[in-house]
């Protein structure tokens, strides 16, 4: 009692006081984190006379590692292939230094659809996406993408962020085509000095009870190469897997996968490793028995015994780089499997209501968005071979993504290949049906951004990933919810809503607002400071009935008390909440 006294004390003397930590953006395909970011120009729609891309917005932001942007265009394109957009820095606000475009001098600039650069510092230097730690997101075509740049990035030992104020533009084409800022309007920008909050991870479990899942592509059999087999030994001890989705293994039988990782690590309840294997390059091996193993085109699905529950597991491979239509095959085949197995019908599994559902994998998804929109809702493209579309959860919802996350990043890269002109990108997936799985965690383990601390802690050498693979082994932590039905999950009727205490709370400097829909309504989800002034809204929009999760970042704002409301067209709810910095 007297702990929470003092606490709230300090909370409200510190309300108001400014942070040293501003807004947190992560490069992560959700733009949400973009919304209190104002717009760095003012942009005028088809004002591109060369067939490019249209600009429609442009941001920008900072902390005091990272330079963040944010790119909107009028259609939905592959911004690392075939475009022409390039991006011109003037990193020492100098137009007499550099190269000279418009009224800037440019140090660096970079062609993003090229995928090349130059620096001109001490002369001209070409330079490749990870030499300034550029990451652009996502892989797939969009008409929205993020981009980060490392601040502390240094071209032939000289710093190129010198000073706190740079100049920059987006064009796409050298003449005639289209140019944001506009050459009328203020290129200038001052970098912000916020400390940069590494976001919240956890290599090792926080509970026993979760289960561990870990996909990865391991590079063509390289998990049995004598030369890194101590890399990918040192990997497996610290994530302690339970479900392992293996990638790329052709020449090794899904047994002898097994055996060697018993080699590495005992599964957590000192049972047996147990192995999957369907004759493709896909393998499973897990602390739970398959019963079941199928193929999908070039994909694997296996059943596993939990104990008094099964799980689906799918683990996946398609085809790369500029076979659209066949990866988009390979997804249409895969979901109308996950669509008979949950009806009892056709090919499938005949799952029993409520089995667990996850789908893991090297997707190279790096051509249409439409492959990742038939993965996460089940809307496939080719009906007449593969079906009609399906809701893929359990309670007729998508299915979630559980976007892991680059410790001490910003980042969710998957695919890190320095020799490459493509930049780092997110490949692999982990998605799940979250009406019976909660995450907890997940994490994309990149061991060349670890501090020596971390490395030493988990016995991992930094260049662990790097060597093991061009891919890094991506890990996600469930805890399997009770099965019940919506009644004995609620004790709603329709149209009716339950609203719940958001956690953790207190907080510090994200918190997860979950609420329960019985009926499809739009919802608006709004986060108000206590003199009823609108901080963010999170949501505006129709859901579908169920259960729903989302998470407010609240790195910009003070120490204090907050209001979060739900609106619906059944009414109002509120609930308080603490932020504690």
């Amino acid at each position: 009692m007297h702990f929470f006294l003092i606490l709230l004390t300090t909370l409200f003397l510190i309300t108001g006081v400014q942070s040293l930590h501003g807004q947190n953006i992560i490069i992560d395909e959700n733009y949400g984190d973009w919304e209190a970011i104002s717009s760095f120009s003012a942009e005028t729609s088809g004002d591109s006379d060369s067939g490019d891309a249209d600009f429609l917005d442009f941001k920008i932001h900072s902390d005091s590692k990272f330079i963040y942007l944010y790119v909107e265009v009028d259609e939905e394109i592959l911004i690392q292939q075939n475009q022409n957009i390039t991006l011109l820095i003037d990193t020492d606000d100098n137009s007499q230094t550099g190269e000279v475009f418009e009224d800037i001098g440019y140090e660096l600039m970079y062609n993003l659809g090229q995928r090349f650069g130059e620096v001109y510092l001490s002369g001209e230097t070409s330079i490749n996406s990870y030499d300034i730690g550029l990451v652009t997101s996502p892989t797939v075509s969009s008409s929205r993408f993020e981009l980060v740049i490392n601040r502390d990035a240094e071209v032939d030992g000289t710093p190129l962020f010198p000073s706190d104020e740079i100049s920059l533009l987006l064009r796409t084409s050298t003449s005639g085509g289209d140019l944001v800022p506009d050459a009328q309007s203020d290129k200038t920008y001052e970098l912000r000095n916020d400390l940069y909050q590494t976001p919240e991870y956890s290599i090792e479990k926080k509970s026993a009870d979760e289960v561990r899942v870990m996909s990865y592509n391991v590079l063509r059999d390289n998990l049995f190469e004598s030369s890194v087999v101590d890399n990918y030994r040192r990997i497996f001890q610290a994530v302690k897997p339970d479900i392992i989705g293996l990638e790329e293994v052709y020449d090794h039988s899904g047994s002898q996968a097994a055996e060697l990782i018993g080699t590495f690590v005992q599964p957590e309840d000192s049972g047996q490793w147990y192995s999957g294997d369907v004759g493709n390059d896909n393998l499973l091996v897990s602390r739970y028995p398959v019963t079941d193993q199928t193929a999908i085109s070039g994909n694997a699905a296996f059943l596993l015994d939990m104990g008094e529950r099964e799980m689906l597991v799918l683990v996946a491979h398609p085809p790369c780089c500029g076979n659209d239509d066949g990866r988009q095959q390979e997804f249409d085949a895969m979901m109308a499997f996950v669509r008979d197995s949950q009806n009892g019908t056709g090919n499938g599994f005949e799952l029993e209501e409520n089995t667990p559902v996850v789908i893991v994998g090297d997707m190279n998804l790096v051509g249409l968005n439409r492959q990742v929109e038939t993965l996460l809702t089940g809307d496939i493209a080719n009906e007449n071979n593969y079906g009609i579309d399906f809701n893929p959860d359990w309670d007729g919802t998508a299915l979630e993504d559980s976007k892991p996350q680059n410790p001490e990043l910003p980042t969710t890269f998957t695919w890190y290949s320095d020799g490459s002109s493509f930049s780092a990108g997110r490949l692999d997936y982990i998605v799940y049906s979250g009406s019976v799985l909660e995450k907890t965690n997940s994490f994309a383990l990149h061991t060349l951004a670890l501090p020596a601390d971390t490395l030493q802690k988990y016995q991992l050498e930094s260049d662990d990933t790097y060597r093991a693979s061009d891919h890094l082994p991506i890990v996600a932590d469930f805890n399997l919810k009770t099965p019940t039905s919506v009644e004995e999950q609620t004790g709603l009727i329709p149209g009716q809503v339950e609203l719940k205490q958001n956690y953790p709370n207190p907080f510090n400097p994200t918190t997860r607002i979950s609420f329960y829909l019985s009926s499809k309504t739009h919802v608006v989800l709004e986060i108000f400071d206590l003199n009823g002034r609108k901080i963010s809204t999170l949501m505006d929009g129709v859901q579908s009935s169920g259960n729903h999760d989302v998470t407010w970042n609240a790195g910009d704002q003070s120490s204090g008390v907050y209001v979060y409301k739900l609106t619906t067209e059944f009414g109002e709810l509120s609930k308080k909440m603490i932020l504690v910095k």
